[in-house]
């Protein structure tokens, strides 16, 4: 059997903050569950945002369908990026949003999608 990504969660210091950096960023929609977690409502995998400060995290990769129009929306966010790179399996970019919490964009290729 092959394991798959069942939950995580990413820990950041505030979580409105975050919910408004994700949400403009990726699509990401809300549900506070308590005052220090947020539930991620429209996801394949489920998640949420654990309050309490960044963390260094696995480096998870969230697929984009434009790489620069990602990056720039990052930076228009408040947050800071990486140089662009790209492989055989596409494009992507470290980034920080604007609470200091690493993520990282990836545009797949064709046939890595």
């Amino acid at each position: 059997m092959t394991a798959e990504l069942g939950y995580y969660t990413l820990s950041v210091r505030d979580l409105d903050r975050a919910a408004a950096f994700y949400g403009a960023l990726l699509g990401w929609e809300f549900k506070r569950e308590h005052e220090t977690y947020l539930h991620v409502t429209n996801t394949k995998v489920p998640m949420g945002f654990v309050a309490g400060g960044p963390s260094s995290q696995p480096n998870l990769y969230y697929h984009v369908e434009d790489i620069e129009a990602a990056v720039e929306r990052v930076r228009e966010l408040g947050g800071t990026t990486g140089e662009l790179y790209e492989g055989r399996s596409g494009r992507g970019c470290s980034c920080t949003d604007d609470q200091g919490t690493e993520l990282s964009l990836w545009q797949p290729a064709p046939g890595f999608a």
